[in-house]
């Protein structure tokens, strides 16, 4: 059995479900897989323990993930990928992120909501610069105009607000006054997305009413943590744990490999702050059930659960809800359930046996009976096929 390292930090958010993906792809083929994690000390030490790792394990394979420092004495002969890393050994593949289709799929996700439109990115970080661009051209062609905006930031993480000098949060109050309102929002990261949130719930401005939001990376943890929980493009961390196992195999088969492998984006997770009421209701029971519904749909919420929350009779729920929206409690909530399931089933490692709790559903028949109903009687196995077209 071959053994392959993954060096990796252990708590690494979203990029879990790639190296899942990774891992299950090659348990198949007879891997065994060791997770070492970086540790913090001079490179020349770090070096030294990872030489020694190698030594003990002799590895047939080596995975490099989000590495920020230079490894020059892991052994060229050694087969190895790097994913999303700052620097990777010379001839050796780089499994990334393809920013441009994170761009086009946030845009995709916020057309359609108005006239107005900005970005948020990071300096002087290219990949934040690739999906803004992409993001504008989408909206350009579709004689779309973006406001852009770059923060000053040399290093940014999740919990960042002040880099030396420079407050974040500060800098994003700023930009959003001089934006007119309504504005559709994309925020190259899910942290910055919370952070344009934080910043205009402190202008006084309502989510999705003022702002709608879009994110990347699909962490849950961020983005259902806010007051208003934040759409979010889901990377194909699939595709990338896939890619990753590919480039690996060749090179352990004595193959060349592409220099540059891509992964794009499985589509965008729609949570409340781009919900399709833009304006906001005049009815405050029927804002409050909208917010309930874009928070829960995902669990095994009933209409009986909305009406309870809007604290009136059911006729007159269903009457009040219809009005604002043009949409009834339960076509709301389907709606959003059927796009949650959508950009599921392009997630091809996705076990079907999980898929009803991802969507709120209790058991699986019950999701079956919606998956005919609402695509004309086809299965799930069906409408992940690569070449099925789900409506």
């Amino acid at each position: 059995m071959k053994t392959v390292v993954i060096y990796t930090f252990r708590r690494n958010g979203s990029y879990d479900e790639l190296y899942a993906a990774l891992a299950r792809e090659g348990v198949r083929r007879g891997w065994r897989f060791a997770f070492v994690e970086p540790v913090f000390q001079p490179q020349p030490e770090e070096n030294e323990r990872i030489r020694r790792i190698l030594d003990v394990l002799k590895p047939a394979g080596f995975v490099g993930g989000y590495v920020t420092t230079k490894h020059n004495d892991i052994p060229q002969e050694l087969p190895s990928v790097w994913i999303d890393c700052h620097w990777a050994p010379l001839g050796k593949p780089e499994i990334r992120h393809d920013n441009a289709a994170f761009g086009a799929a946030a845009a995709r996700a916020l057309i359609d909501g108005g006239e107005n439109y900005a970005a948020f990115g990071l300096k002087p970080h290219p990949w934040s610069s690739q999906r803004i661009r992409a993001f504008a051209a989408a909206l350009s062609k579709q004689g779309l105009c973006c406001h852009r905006f770059g923060l000053r930031c040399r290093r940014f993480q999740f919990d960042t607000f002040v880099d030396g000098q420079y407050t974040v949060l500060g800098d994003v109050r700023d930009a959003l006054k001089r934006l007119p309102r309504p504005v559709s929002v994309f925020a190259v990261t899910d942290a910055l997305a919370g952070i344009v949130l934080m910043a205009a719930e402190s202008l006084g401005w309502h989510c999705p009413g003022d702002i709608r939001i879009v994110g990347v990376d699909d962490n849950e943890l961020q983005c259902t943590a806010s007051p208003v929980t934040l759409s979010s493009v889901h990377p194909d961390w699939a595709e990338g744990g896939r890619l990753a196992v590919e480039a690996l195999a060749a090179q352990m088969r004595g193959e060349r490999t592409k220099r540059i492998y891509l992964y794009g984006a499985a589509g965008v997770t729609r949570r409340a702050s781009t919900r399709d009421a833009y304006r906001r209701p005049k009815d405050e029971r029927v804002e409050r059930a909208l917010v309930f519904i874009h928070d829960r749909f995902s669990t095994p919420i009933s209409i009986a659960d909305v009406v309870a929350e809007m604290g009136c009779s059911r006729s007159l729920a269903d009457l009040r809800f219809r009005e604002e929206t043009g949409k009834s409690i339960l076509e709301t909530i389907e709606d959003l359930r059927w796009e949650r399931l959508k950009t599921i089933l392009k997630r091809s490692r996705v076990d079907l046996r999980q898929v009803p709790q991802l969507v709120g559903y209790e058991n699986a028949a019950a999701l079956r009976a919606f998956v005919r109903r609402r695509s004309g009687g086809r299965s799930m196995t069906a409408l992940r096929a690569p070449n099925a077209v789900v409506p």
